[in-house]
């Protein structure tokens, strides 16, 4: 009895052996790294600019939409009521524009005015100061006859009245000479004052057309489109809910570039090289496999996945690392647990199993 027991455990011992070095020649052959990882996608996280309460929401978890599509409406009212608000301020700024635009054409008039009066005052001024020395002259003449009793005292006084009057002419057009060029000192004035009533008219206007800017992009913000085509994933809101700048409210991941997501530990990630060939399938369908290629390695590791005090050694580190999926078909949906078989050319070695 004992000898039937001692031959069997030496066969199982030989047959063990010979399993062992078949698999280990066959593993050499292939030259793969087998791990787990998940299937995962370019995930856009839907959140709103403007705070406010849902009033549609398209889409249940689960559901296709489509790049450009409306998946989020916000309450607008309020919204609506700052443009229309906003909008009435520009009109008001370009009211107030044209206002001082139409001072400054008046004042450049008014200086035109001032301009034909001062030239018109100054011709008086030199016709009647010409005449007063001609009166002057014929007084002075007037009188020295007179004294010879060359003229009459009546002629003598005409031509003192005659100066006279061409002294009170000449000082009357010199009075409105001054009044003239008082008259533009103040147009110019005027003017200044125009110009700069209308640089501060358009900067209000520059300011109400920001404003108004400012509320129609917030008022557009009401309406969120999707940024991509692919599935919903998370819903965190529903119709009627406040909703406050930068909270997620739907998830969407991007179906068209699925990919698989792995761990490499750091003792073999030096196996793994960029573009390398591997063989992907999922527990749904254990028979069908999907091509793939590593698409990224990750360039720092990642905190510990498991602590090997028994043996002595640090914590395990390992490298993210992303496998691209050819799935035509759409068959492979984000969260799937996948398995990757990522083959590693002109590096025979033995078959790791990476958990």
């Amino acid at each position: 009895m004992k000898r039937r027991f001692v031959y069997f455990a030496i066969a199982f011992v030989i047959i063990t052996a010979v399993l062992i070095i078949f698999y280990t020649k066959k593993s050499r052959r292939a030259g793969f790294l087998r791990t787990v990882g998940i299937v995962e996608g370019i995930e856009v996280n839907i959140s709103t600019k403007v705070p406010g309460r849902i009033s549609s929401i398209c889409c249940k978890e689960g559901d296709a939409v489509r790049k450009g599509d409306r998946v989020i409406t916000l309450e607008a009212k309020d919204f609506r009521a700052s443009v229309m608000q906003a909008f009435a301020g520009v009109e008001k700024a370009n009211a107030e524009v044209r206002v001082s635009e139409a001072a400054i054409e008046s004042a450049k008039a008014n200086i035109a005015n001032a301009d034909a009066e001062i030239k018109s005052a100054a011709a008086d001024v030199e016709k009647n100061r010409v005449q007063m020395g001609e009166t002057k002259r014929q007084m002075d003449r007037a009188k020295a006859l007179y004294e010879r009793e060359a003229v009459s005292e009546e002629s003598r006084d005409t031509a003192v009245a005659n100066y006279e009057t061409a002294v009170a002419s000449y000082v009357s057009s010199k009075a409105k000479l001054t009044a003239a060029y008082a008259k533009r000192n103040v147009t110019t004035a005027q003017l200044n004052t125009a110009e700069s009533q209308l640089k501060y008219a358009k900067a209000g206007l520059r300011e109400s057309e920001a404003n108004l800017s400012y509320n129609q992009a917030r008022y557009a913000d009401t309406i969120i489109k999707s940024p991509l085509s692919g599935i919903v994933v998370f819903k965190a809101s529903e119709k009627g809910e406040m909703v406050t700048p930068g909270t997620t409210i739907l998830t969407i991941v991007d179906l068209n570039n699925l990919y698989v997501r792995v761990d490499i530990e750091e003792t073999l990630i030096g196996n793994i090289t960029l573009n390398g060939e591997a063989i992907i399938r999922t527990e749904r369908a254990s028979d069908r496999t999907f091509k793939g290629k590593v698409s990224e390695i990750g360039r720092y590791a990642e905190f510990a996945t498991q602590r090997d005090v028994l043996r002595g050694r640090q914590d395990i580190k390992t490298f993210r690392v992303k496998i691209t999926v050819d799935d035509p078909t759409g068959f492979l949906k984000p969260g799937m647990t996948a398995e990757a078989k990522i083959f590693i050319p002109d590096k025979p070695g033995t078959k790791q199993e990476v958990n």
